[in-house]
């Protein structure tokens, strides 16, 4: 796959990163990436996030907050 004509933007995310990006704590990052919710490996002694199951977790969000709001009209 080429970048070319492509906006380049990080493949994963340190843990700090993720919880300034979602405004959500440590706990919470760490509950989420227990219950698979959001993908990582570790680096050395650094966990990365992967940008890819950030984005699906913020559309499976949105999804979930959308029917919530279509049953409760």
């Amino acid at each position: 796959m080429s970048l070319k004509g492509r906006e380049q933007r990080p493949i994963v995310a340190s843990v700090n990163e993720t919880m300034t990006m979602l405004k959500i704590g440590r706990e919470k990052i760490y509950q989420l990436l227990n219950s698979g919710e959001l993908e990582s490996y570790r680096e050395g002694g650094a966990r990365k996030i992967l940008w890819r199951s950030i984005e699906a977790y913020v559309e499976r969000r949105l999804k979930q907050e959308a029917e919530r709001r279509g049953r409760a009209a």
